[in-house]
């Protein structure tokens, strides 16, 4: 089965939204522009595969193909998390006086336990990401979000995309330097927790500041979107 063009497009489109959408609501506001490192693309439709291709599977279920078009392809089994070192040293060292600390201040600074255990499904995801290996990178997606590309796809009356397919098709390849770069070089800084949610902050060598929304679900921590948000 194919993707027309401009199903493909709307959900790309309505994705991209998601992305800053989550980003946003989740914390009562803040800079809604996304980080630069994944983009929407304008993809091609993605050519037709044979059976045992499109039966791959991530570990939620999902299909693990994607879509026959792929510019990287694995298996999520195959993906190695790799070691980082994280300074922490909370989020008081990024409030800024008279500007928007709202992701600086939710909740309450979680731990170093819960620090390095979102830290850790951070890393995972930014890495699998730069590596373009979608079905690893889906593993680390919040149920709402790949619930999300689900319903998204069913819109544009292509059911059997999955995460995998829908997340390469919104990621720019231009941005590959940059996600390898962002995936090598994350210090996460903060978590600001409360309840089952919470921000990760973290910089790069270039001195930006980051912000990642995390849920945890059923005790792992998850990513909440696709990619972080500058703030400061």
């Amino acid at each position: 089965m194919r993707l027309v063009r401009r199903d493909l497009k709307t959900v790309v489109v309505a994705l991209a939204v998601l992305v800053l959408s989550v980003g946003v609501s989740a914390c009562g506001g803040g800079d809604d522009s996304s980080s630069t490192t994944t983009e929407a693309a304008s993809p091609a439709a993605p050519q037709s595969t044979d059976g045992a291709t499109r039966q791959r599977k991530a570990k939620k279920g999902a299909e693990g193909d994607s879509g026959g078009g792929s510019r990287a392809s694995g298996e999520a089994s195959e993906f190695v998390p790799k070691p980082h070192h994280d300074s922490g040293g909370g989020s008081t060292q990024f409030k800024t006086k008279g500007g928007d600390n709202s992701v600086q201040e939710f909740g309450a600074e979680g731990d170093s336990a819960e620090r390095k255990a979102a830290a850790t499904a951070l890393h995972d995801f930014l890495d699998a990401r730069a590596e373009q290996n979608w079905a690893a990178a889906c593993e680390h997606l919040s149920k709402t979000v790949t619930e999300s590309f689900e319903k998204l796809a069913e819109e544009a009356k292509h059911p059997g995309a999955s995460c995998a397919v829908l997340l390469e098709q919104l990621t720019n390849p231009a941005a590959k330097a940059s996600m390898k770069a962002e995936a090598e070089n994350a210090d996460v800084r903060s978590l600001r927790l409360e309840g089952e949610r919470g921000f990760v902050i973290y910089t790069v060598p270039d001195g930006t500041v980051y912000t990642m929304p995390m849920v945890n679900e059923g005790g792992e921590w998850k990513v909440s979107t696709v990619a972080g948000t500058p703030i400061g």
